[in-house]
C-alpha cells in the first residue's frame, strides 16, 4: 500500500477479517497495510461492530466472528436477485413471442388461439 493513501471500507472489513481470522494480528496488520494510527485496526473492529467509537473495556471480537456471514448472504440475496432477473427477462420474451404467433395465426389462418372469457370447455374434453 502507498503511503498517505485512503483504505475503502471493503479493504478495511478485509484486514478486520484476517485478523479475527487469526491469520495476522493487529500489529502486522499495521505494517504490512502501513496504517499510522495505532488503534486503527480497533477502531474499525469496534465500527464494523456497530460500538461507539472509544468504547473502552467492550471486546468488539466476539460480536464481528459473524461479519463475514452477513457479507456471504447479501452475495448471495444479489446473486439471486441477478438469476431472478435473467428469467423475468426471458418470461417476458416469451410472453411477447406468443403474442405474436397469436397475432400470425388469427391475420394469417383466421384462427383465434385467445380464450374466450367465459368460454365452456366441450363435452369431449372432460
Amino acid at each position: 500500500m502507498k503511503r498517505n493513501q485512503k483504505l475503502t471500507e471493503q479493504v478495511k472489513r478485509k484486514i478486520v477479517l484476517e485478523v479475527l481470522s487469526g491469520k495476522i494480528t493487529k500489529e502486522e496488520a499495521r505494517q504490512i497495510y502501513q496504517i499510522k494510527d495505532k488503534s486503527g485496526v480497533l477502531y474499525w473492529m469496534r465500527k464494523f461492530a456497530g460500538l461507539p467509537g472509544k468504547t473502552a473495556g467492550i471486546d468488539p471480537s466476539p460480536i464481528l466472528k459473524t461479519m463475514d456471514a452477513p457479507l456471504n448472504e447479501n452475495s448471495k440475496l444479489k446473486e439471486r436477485i441477478k438469476r431472478l432477473e435473467e428469467e423475468l427477462a426471458i418470461t417476458r420474451l416469451k410472453g411477447k413471442a406468443y403474442q405474436i404467433m397469436v397475432d400470425i395465426a388469427k391475420q394469417e389462418y383466421g384462427i383465434d388461439l385467445e380464450k374466450k372469457p367465459g368460454a365452456k370447455q366441450s363435452k369431449d374434453s372432460k
